[in-house]
């Protein structure tokens, strides 16, 4: 039985919260906030301990959920490393790069598991689009995207602050590069442009970036908080194939000279994380592999179990936010940036 402490009782925190008191083999022990009535609203419903300190909780549990702000995540992340707990945190990994080092940093010194709630990674259509590439039957990378348009306005929440959030680049955006990398790898150079449509607001609120993969291909994301309308797109095409999910949420598939297909997610489940399809049984149906439904939650608890690295670990929203941080850059500049420019 695994201990946990959630630090944070804001939107995410109450959605985790409610995750982690219902999983097997976890153990939610308290839950935090700075607001009072925020923590004992969810201890109440939870029937947990409450506290306004977080480290009132450090003494009685194992691992934190830390649902913080990114802006406000330093201190209380470094704390928790050095008390030897083991970490997961909403997205990004916070706003400034130093600060990300700092983190990484403690939890490597405590030697901590650290991981990030980058989403999108176990969840369908993304994940099965990623298998699909990485088992080769698309062939090699040529280019890869999402199109996320989300209108809200964000003026009167610290979203709407561009120190505060990053804007929608970073704040919304992140998600999607974060998908992105695991597509194509590690991103050498950039090139964005954001905008700021209404006047009220304080961030940049409409962006998209053009990524270049060090290892060949190219990647772009679309994000919007200012769009009016919704939509959503995502896609990978390769020298061999493509897969797009358009609005409708329909999965197209085709590979070759070989017609058209609507995939059947729930059968595309059954390709193996690492990219091997799975063996077939005697009816033709690929077998169920292992782990291939995994939650991000249990996969927090079983790298802890496992002692191995997360799938979205510190490092890799390390390597993110250096994407961001690029993009912001050649917004302002009007051309390309190298990521290592930023560091």
């Amino acid at each position: 039985m695994t201990k946990v402490g959630l630090i944070g009782c804001g939107g995410m925190g109450n959605h985790h919260a409610n995750v982690l008191s219902r999983m097997d083999g976890v153990e939610l022990v308290a839950v935090c906030d700075i607001v009072e009535e925020k923590a004992t609203r969810l201890g109440e419903k939870l029937k947990v301990r409450t506290c306004i300190d977080f480290r009132d909780l450090l003494d009685d549990v194992e691992a934190v959920w830390i649902c913080t702000e990114p802006f406000k995540r330093r201190d209380v992340v470094i704390t928790c490393a050095a008390a030897g707990k083991h970490i997961f945190t909403e997205k990004p990994i916070c706003v400034a790069l130093s600060e990300a080092d700092e983190m990484i940093a403690a939890a490597r010194q405590a030697g901590v598991k650290y991981m990030l709630g980058y989403v999108l990674r176990f969840t369908e259509p993304y994940r099965t689009l990623h298998d699909t590439l990485a088992s080769g039957e698309l062939g090699e990378l040529v280019t890869c995207w999402t199109r996320r348009y989300m209108p809200f306005d964000m003026s009167s929440r610290w979203y709407g602050d561009q120190k505060l959030s990053g804007g929608v680049m970073l704040d919304f955006g992140s998600h999607d590069c974060d998908w992105l990398r695991w597509i194509g790898g590690d991103v050498k150079t950039v090139l964005a442009g954001a905008r700021t449509v209404r006047p009220t607001m304080k961030a940049q609120e409409h962006g998209q970036v053009l990524m270049m993969f060090a290892a060949g291909g190219m990647g772009t994301f679309d994000v919007s908080w200012s769009s009016y309308l919704s939509e959503s797109s995502v896609g990978v095409v390769g020298t061999a194939g493509a897969m797009i999910v358009g609005r409708d949420g329909k999965v197209r598939k085709k590979v070759g000279d070989a017609d058209e297909q609507i995939v059947d997610i729930q059968a595309a489940m059954d390709v193996d994380p690492s990219g091997k399809v799975g063996a077939k049984d005697a009816s033709g149906k690929i077998k169920a592999v292992g782990r291939r439904g995994e939650t991000i939650q249990e996969h927090f608890f079983r790298c802890l179990r496992d002692d191995v690295e997360p799938l979205t670990s510190a490092i890799e929203g390390r390597k993110t936010l250096s994407v961001i941080k690029a993009a912001h850059l050649s917004a302002k500049r009007g051309g390309c940036v190298d990521v290592s420019e930023v560091g």
